[in-house]
Order: structure tokens, then C-alpha cells, then sequence
């Protein structure tokens, strides 16, 4: 089954503070998941979405 993490765990992950966190989660081309006010994103997601960007500079 395909783990899902919460802003929390994914700013610990990309070691960014929840502010820019947030950010990230309301750019257009992040992969996230909204259901109600919850905000998660498959790790796999995530994964692709740093391989993606690798070595670009993001302006959260």
C-alpha cells in the first residue's frame, strides 16, 4: 500500500520549516491531496517531484 505523508513528515524530510512547507503544498505542479483541510502527498509522488526538480532552484 502506497504511503501517504502530512506536511509535517515532508518538511522533516526536505528539511524546510512548515511555512515554505505550506508553500510548496499550493504551487500548481506539486502532487498533493487534499481532503478537507488535510494536506498529504504520496511518498512515490514525492520522490518523482524532487527527481524532477533536482538541481533547479524552486521560489516558494
Amino acid at each position: 500500500m502506497e504511503k501517504f505523508l502530512t506536511v509535517k513528515e515532508v518538511s522533516e524530510a526536505l528539511h524546510l520549516g512548515k511555512t515554505n512547507t505550506y508553500k510548496l503544498f499550493q504551487r500548481r505542479d506539486f502532487p498533493k491531496i487534499t481532503i478537507g483541510k488535510k494536506l498529504l502527498v504520496k511518498e512515490s509522488e514525492l520522490d518523482g517531484y524532487i527527481e524532477k526538480y533536482s538541481g533547479a532552484i524552486i521560489d516558494i
